[in-house]
């Protein structure tokens, strides 16, 4: 669902990565939006985050320079390490 004057920097299979991508682009005083294909809330299947248009460019070059791994990503959003020790 496209919104006029914003643009998709990023789309994924889940709500956590989109997430700790909006957070990235947050903190660096990026205006963003995360929007999901659910017709029902929490049964999306691909989660994009918008830019407004004018701030795509910056917003491409701070994923750029920031690429993190999936599991850090579920880190970034959950604070959770996957694989690791369970704490008790």
């Amino acid at each position: 669902m496209p919104i006029d004057g914003w643009s998709v920097v990023a789309s994924f299979g889940d709500q956590i990565s989109a997430q700790a991508v909006s957070g990235l682009l947050k903190s660096e005083s990026v205006s963003c939006l995360v929007i999901s294909n659910a017709a029902v809330p929490g049964l999306g299947t691909e989660f994009s985050v918008l830019v407004p248009t004018p701030q795509l460019r910056k917003a491409q070059l701070i994923r750029e320079q920031n690429r993190v791994s999936d599991e850090e990503l579920n880190y970034l959003a959950t604070g959770e390490l996957s694989g690791g020790p369970k704490d008790p």
